[in-house]
């Protein structure tokens, strides 16, 4: 489960209730925990239950027809503050003017209904190929007045997944989609007979939104790989969510088969359901581990091998005080050539500040010097003390890292060693970066003396 997810405990039936006239007639005492509840298997009830979550939470009045997807309003909102996690670990205006793609919208407009609510400054374009799930997505958009923030755009079976690049002007910052699960009726049925249980909730979705007959979910967003080839950047972040672990393996390999090294994988647990979603970028801006890969996965873990590279890498310091390393590492950097240093402020709560480093190319290391000074050039002047404002915007520096020094607080009573967290943010060459990593840290060892 997400962190900032708010249905972290069991839902408040009663009070949803009282919220949503209709789903009272469906509430019933659980005996097992002497609540109020509703009986998941009933196919009625659970639409009423999710109308009732999203006007009581997000003020929208969903009509969810009975013979399409009716989607539970938690699992939906880890997909959600994810999506919002990657906008905002670029993002250095808050109200920025953000437009995403939801492909394959479904009746109900669910993800772009809780974005636009948690994000005022959002725009999705929202695609959909059935007849009736479409019409029931403007009907559904219209009568919440979100006309002029959501514009439900009609799919073909014939034509691109990403359609909306090719006829929409203009960037976008990334796309959702939850494509259908099977690749026919007969997968479905042997889905069904290897549980060991049976489900804890009715299914409503009806076959066009359960199977894509070129692979499954796996397929249909192989297709979405090959399509983004061909806009690459006039979309930040490419993503989907994906209902089977093992269709994970088959994206990252169709991600690899196409020298795509900049991508996520993250996991959500909402309850007994867990679901996987892959993103994907042609962009050199690159995520913290906490967003890009899957915390603390063991690596005799089945998806371990196909994790993206580390963009986080942290070094410690042990027997070092917070105080010296922060100073040790300000003056590591400073007489580094061709690197400049901005500080950020330190925080409310007294954590050190921490500094946004850029370089345009590798001029710490011997052989960089030894180049440089056999190519006959000057000696680059060192770089200015660090500063504690942002420098004129450039293009395109080499490398772009965002380093913070951290204390060693006990961790459920055992102390840890005060160390550097150097993150990623841009950059074409991974070597750079760890390179950077690993001089600076040799530096800050020697000049420490430990």
């Amino acid at each position: 489960m997400h962190p900032r997810n708010p249905y972290d405990g069991p839902l408040d039936f009663v009070n949803l209730g009282e919220a949503y006239e209709p789903l009272k007639m469906h509430l019933k005492l659980d005996p097992s925990s002497g609540r109020a509840s509703i009986d998941f298997k009933d196919e009625e009830a659970q639409r009423r239950l999710t109308e009732a979550i999203m006007l009581r939470d997000f003020d929208i009045r969903l009509n969810i027809p009975e013979n399409r997807l009716c989607p539970p309003v938690p699992n939906r909102m880890n997909y959600v503050l994810w999506i919002q996690d990657i906008v905002h670990a670029h993002q250095t205006q808050q109200s920025r003017h953000i437009r995403g793609i939801d492909i394959g919208t479904g009746a109900n407009v669910i993800y772009p209904f809780i974005a636009c609510k948690l994000e005022p400054s959002w725009e999705f374009f929202a695609t959909e190929l059935d007849d009736e799930s479409y019409a029931s997505a403007c009907k559904n958009v219209a009568s919440n007045s979100l006309k002029d923030r959501i514009h439900v755009r009609k799919a073909s079976q014939d034509g691109l997944i990403l359609f909306v690049l090719d006829e929409v002007s203009g960037n976008f910052e990334f796309t959702m989609c939850n494509p259908p699960f099977y690749g026919s009726a007969e997968e479905i049925a042997q889905s069904a007979e290897q549980k060991e249980l049976p489900p804890n909730a009715a299914c409503t979705g009806a076959d066009i939104e359960m199977i894509y007959p070129d692979g499954g979910e796996a397929g249909f967003v192989c297709k979405m790989v090959a399509e983004s080839e061909k806009f690459q950047t006039r979309c930040k972040w490419y993503t989907s969510m994906l209902g089977k672990m093992s269709s994970v393996p088959t994206v990252v390999k169709c991600l690899r088969e196409r020298s795509i090294s900049n991508y996520a994988i993250t996991e959500f647990v909402q309850g007994q359901t867990r679901r996987w979603a892959v993103a994907w970028s042609y962009t050199d801006n690159h995520l913290p581990d906490s967003i890009a890969r899957i915390p603390s996965i063991p690596n005799k873990h089945a998806l371990y091998p196909y994790m993206p590279p580390k963009n986080t890498l942290i070094q410690t310091f042990p027997g070092a005080t917070t105080a010296q390393l922060h100073d040790t590492f300000q003056h590591v950097l400073e007489p580094m050539a061709g690197v400049s240093a901005v500080r950020a402020p330190s925080t409310e709560n007294g954590d050190m500040p921490h500094f946004l480093v850029e370089a345009q190319e590798n001029t710490w290391s011997r052989s960089a010097r030894r180049n440089h000074k056999r190519q006959g050039q000057p000696p680059r002047d060192a770089v200015e003390p660090v500063v504690d404002t942002a420098p004129a915007d450039s293009n395109s520096p080499g490398l772009t890292c965002s380093c913070r020094v951290y204390d060693g607080a006990a961790s459920d009573g055992q102390p840890t060693a005060a160390g550097v967290e150097f993150l990623w943010v841009y950059g074409k060459d991974r070597r750079l970066f760890e390179g950077f990593v690993g001089h600076v840290s040799r530096k800050i060892v020697a000049a420490l003396r430990i």
